[in-house]
């Protein structure tokens, strides 16, 4: 038995890979790692991902989220 994602799920995968990289750059990474709590780069790295529509990725899309499965927000 093959348990693992389906084609979908790996283009999902891919995609998540590239956005955190773009978003998490070595600099923005070593300000979080400086910061005490929730300063003002890890609320600006969090209103990003809203603004992007990654923080509600399971609500259904006509609430405005994306509408994915259990596992896509797994994934």
């Amino acid at each position: 038995m093959y348990i693992g994602y389906d084609e979908r799920q790996e283009q999902l995968r891919s995609e998540l890979r590239a956005y955190y990289t773009e978003l998490l750059t070595p600099e923005v990474r070593e300000a979080l790692g400086a910061e005490a709590g929730c300063g003002p780069v890890h609320r600006e790295v969090v209103g990003r991902m809203g603004r992007d529509g990654w923080l509600t990725v399971g609500w259904p899309e006509e609430y405005g989220g994306r509408g994915y499965s259990a596992v896509e927000q797994f994934v």
